[in-house]
């Protein structure tokens, strides 16, 4: 049985950044795929959550890419892996990762850039979509890396871009897993 390493707000809407979620709760479309393919779903930390709370603010990856910010993703990726590591039934077993194009954090192939912003509330103009990995993912990946084991594939779903609906992210998910 293949396994979704998913991110947390895929699973927990209301873990976003305010007015972040784009449904109430879970992704249904997205999860619901996973499971009529039979991967076995493990939710990740959400990083931005656990080391700012809710009621935090928007951020660019810029402003999360800080030595402490890197240290507590290490710290959160080290878990992760080792929740793999000591499962006997994942070893030799397809490894997805589904990550949030176009967070600062959990973005695969696009995040949010913004070098010269500091975080003023209300500016929508403030940042760019870039191509690049979040923070978070770049910190797990090195973890994998680090421990020899087998780069898993990565998917991005675009909850993080503008117009994103959750039959945008099936699709994003659909064609991910296709390719």
């Amino acid at each position: 049985m293949p396994i979704a390493l998913v991110s947390h707000c895929l699973l927990n809407q209301n873990a976003k950044v305010s007015d972040g979620a784009i449904c109430p709760g879970v992704v249904s479309p997205v999860i619901d795929l996973l499971r009529r393919r039979n991967h076995r779903i493990v939710q990740m930390p959400c990083p931005e959550f656990t080391f700012a709370g809710p009621d935090r603010w928007w951020q660019s990856k810029e402003q999360y890419d800080t030595p402490t910010y890197r240290e507590h993703c290490r710290e959160l990726a080290r878990a992760v892996v080792d929740e793999l590591a000591a499962d006997p039934s994942a070893a030799g077993t397809e490894v997805v990762v589904i990550g949030i194009d176009g967070s600062p954090s959990s973005g695969i192939d696009l995040v949010t850039s913004a070098p010269g912003w500091r975080g003023e509330p209300g500016r929508s103009d403030a940042w760019t979509v870039v191509p690049g990995r979040g923070v978070w993912i770049e910190e797990l990946v090195a973890e994998i890396r680090s421990r020899g084991l087998r780069p898993p594939r990565m998917i991005g779903v675009g909850m993080d871009l503008p117009g994103a609906t959750p039959d945008s992210l099936r699709r994003d998910l659909e064609s991910g897993l296709a390719g």
